[in-house]
């Protein structure tokens, strides 16, 4: 158990339950792989973005990619496609900030 900084700070961390002994409490022991690189954060879909063309495009395409996909996996690619067109979007409008 844990909330989401705990899961964010430790994405591969894992606990096992021993057995009881001697006591009416059971030992924990976590697992913690720092190896793994930190990500940015958690991805949360914006509803505004359904009004973006491109985005509902981008869902689309990234939903109906692979028919045998996983719904996982179709979230998946969806998030990586919108993450990508908002770095886009971003690098367009500091251009046009830029230019101004």
């Amino acid at each position: 158990m844990s909330n989401c900084a705990w899961s964010e700070d430790f994405p591969m961390g894992r606990c096992r339950y021993l057995r009881f002994e001697g006591s009416d409490h059971r030992p924990l022991i976590s697992y913690f792989n720092s190896d793994r690189p930190k990500r940015k954060g958690l991805f949360r879909f914006n509803r505004s973005l359904t009004e973006q063309e491109e985005v509902t495009r981008i869902v689309d395409e990234s939903w109906h990619h692979s028919p045998l996909d996983s719904v996982i996996q179709k979230l998946n690619e969806c998030r990586k496609g919108i993450i990508k067109w908002a770095k886009e979007q971003q690098v367009q409008s500091n251009l046009v900030i830029q230019q101004s």
